[in-house]
């Protein structure tokens, strides 16, 4: 028998509270759209701000997938891929998405990977990786 640690739904829950409020600090951020996948890169809890774009939480979905199926953060893996001369196309995942904003959660035990937190909308990946870093947080892992 396995037994096999998981992200849970209250978890989630408390992490995208968590985003959302730091969203919410500033009344002058663009639109942004949160997701959060197990490690198989399923979708457990997703959330857009108003006036979200349909490609922005499609993006926001994708990048929390990277993080969790190629177990290190979207920019990373973008980063990766420069240094390698290589193309996303190669993998055959159109779900791949190289672009910063998602990042992987890791069992802090054994160091597996849980899944992934991904955001889109801001003006730089890396005003969506520190939404990211705040849900983050808020799973105390």
């Amino acid at each position: 028998m396995y037994n096999k640690p998981m992200l849970g739904l209250a978890q989630c829950r408390a992490a995208m509270d968590a985003m959302i409020a730091d969203f919410n600090e500033d009344p002058s951020r663009r639109p942004i759209a949160m997701a959060i996948v197990d490690d198989t890169g399923n979708l457990i809890i997703y959330a857009q701000t108003d006036r979200c774009r349909p490609s922005t939480g499609r993006n926001s979905v994708k990048k929390a997938y990277t993080a969790a199926l190629r177990s290190m953060e979207s920019g990373a893996f973008a980063e990766q891929l420069k240094r390698q001369g290589r193309s996303v196309t190669e993998f055959g995942d159109p779900m791949l998405f190289p672009l910063q904003g998602g990042v992987v959660v890791l069992n802090p035990g054994d160091g597996s990977v849980l899944g992934g937190i991904g955001v889109a909308g801001l003006p730089t990946g890396q005003e969506d990786e520190d939404i990211a870093r705040v849900g983050m947080k808020a799973l105390n892992l």
